[in-house]
């Protein structure tokens, strides 16, 4: 946990430093860290070793893309693992890299730094969901085409994404957002938050139907049907509700480009009150938060008043920092991610 904190308050310093014009390289540097925490880490995750021991097994079968993946990297010998893992870490530092470059405002680099690291939905979960980890960044990469509605580069992606991980499929439907993407809130919005509230008062009704037909339809991964365990105090469904509102508020001053990526954080925290439910549905989230470390810079930049400003800030940094310290200090997840290892201590 030490190493990740000064990791992110490195990375968030140099993201900082990259809004004046003797330190534009800032952002690179933060990406550069990045990418040596994760390129490096050894046995950092709760699948780690899943990984690793697929990876020495030749009869391991799977998705034919990370199969695939692992035989090329396999004839490096002993290494072979570790280079894949680097290879991932670079792949999917520069998939974020142009994300948050591209849609992110300058000034504003260091809030998507923050949440990056710090939040662990991101970087930290990501490092351990290897396959689902490049279908993710797969999507991101794809969203240029989605906003200028290139039907074949887009679901070239999601197909590529689902050679990883077959959950990429439920992205087939989101190019219906390109095709309809009209700034409709006044009206949307009002059908979006009874929604959200519906789902958090019947979410668990819900999950018993969405758990039958994953039974059904997509056996395999029946297993992250399983409750997920978590309930919420109160403060998390105040926090999303907050967000959710501030979201659907200032996409409507969006341009079409930007807004697609305002609907698609829309669609994450709509999938929120039944992540509590059922462990697959955040699964599924996963591939629709990335679009948050664009929407709350920018809501950020469009708040006026210094008093919003600081609130909001506030809040940002009060909650995802709370949410970093309840992940290391989980049953679930301390004994994998607590402590930082290297390549270099592991086992010849």
């Amino acid at each position: 946990m030490i190493v990740t904190i000064i990791l992110g308050l490195f990375s968030v310093l140099f993201a900082y430093l990259a809004k004046y014009k003797n330190t534009q390289w800032g952002l690179k540097i933060s990406f550069t860290l990045i990418f040596l925490f994760l390129a490096l880490r050894y046995n950092f995750g709760n699948d780690y070793e899943t990984y690793l021991n697929a990876f020495i097994d030749i009869t391991y079968h799977g998705e034919p893309g990370w199969v695939f993946l692992n035989w090329i990297f396999r004839s490096l010998g002993p290494l072979g693992f570790f280079a894949m893992t680097a290879g991932l870490a670079l792949f999917n530092c520069a998939i974020y890299y142009r994300f948050i470059k591209k849609y992110v405002p300058v000034g504003y680099y260091w809030l998507a730094i923050f949440l990056y690291i710090f939040y662990p939905d991101f970087m930290l979960i990501n490092s351990s969901a290897m396959r689902q980890s490049i279908a993710i960044a797969l999507f991101v990469f794809s969203l240029d085409y989605l906003c200028k509605k290139d039907a074949i580069r887009y679901f070239l992606c999601i197909g590529l994404a689902s050679t990883f991980h077959l959950s990429a499929l439920i992205l087939l439907p989101v190019f219906l957002l390109a095709l309809f993407n009209r700034n409709n809130y006044k009206f949307n919005g009002a059908i979006f938050i009874s929604i959200y509230i519906s789902l958090f008062i019947f979410g668990e009704s819900l999950s018993l139907y969405i758990k039958k037909f994953v039974s059904i339809f997509f056996e395999k991964y029946e297993v992250y049907t399983t409750d997920t365990g978590v309930y919420s105090t109160g403060l998390g469904f105040v926090f999303l509700f907050a967000m959710l509102m501030l979201t659907l508020y200032f996409a409507r001053l969006q341009n079409k480009e930007i807004g697609l990526v305002f609907k698609i954080a829309i669609i994450s925290f709509m999938l929120m009150p039944l992540n509590l439910a059922i462990l697959l549905i955040g699964r599924i989230g996963m591939y629709f938060s990335p679009a948050t470390l664009v929407v709350y810079p920018i809501i950020l930049r469009n708040l006026k008043k210094p008093i919003s400003r600081t609130i909001f800030i506030t809040i940002i940094l009060i909650f995802t920092t709370y949410k970093f310290f309840q992940f290391f200090y989980s049953d679930i997840w301390k004994d994998a991610f607590g402590t930082y290892q290297t390549i270099f201590s592991a086992p010849k």
